[in-house]
Parts: structure tokens; sequence; C-alpha cells
């Protein structure tokens, strides 16, 4: 279990581990083993940004094609010769 208190510090559940994170929305904590240290993970969900710009692009990184975009903007060519 992990507890986040309003100082900023994430604690582990039977643990004196403190950990100092700007985050308050916490999900999970992961404890990872290596060779020679343990690494903590912290899980948290960000909120998305919303922008004014409605201009959107997608891009495909093809095996026949280098590359294939389109974009929602009626007008615009992306064709190379």
């Amino acid at each position: 279990m992990v507890i986040v208190s309003k100082k900023g510090l994430c604690y582990l559940s039977m643990s004196k581990i403190k950990i100092p994170t700007s985050q308050t929305e916490i999900i999970e904590a992961r404890i990872i083993s290596k060779s020679s240290c343990y690494i903590i993970e912290i899980v948290y969900e960000k909120s998305e940004k919303i922008t004014e710009n409605q201009q959107v692009a997608g891009v495909d990184l093809g095996v026949n094609n280098l590359i294939a975009v389109t974009t929602n903007q009626t007008g615009t060519s992306h064709k190379h010769d």
C-alpha cells in the first residue's frame, strides 16, 4: 500500500522508506530488484492538457513506404516527388 502525505512524501506500507514526490494521485508503487540495487517506480495518472489548436496529424512508419502522413486540414499536400 502507498500512502501520500500532504507534505509531498510517499510512504510505502510496512517500510520506513519515505520518497519525496510532487504527485498527489499515486496509483501504485513498484519495487524492482536489480543485481546491485533496488528501483522504486511511482505510477500516477497525469491529466491531459487540452489545447486550443485543432490541427491533428497522424504518422505511420511503413515497411514499403518510408512514412505515411495524414492531417485533418483540407487543401494541404504532403506529396514528395
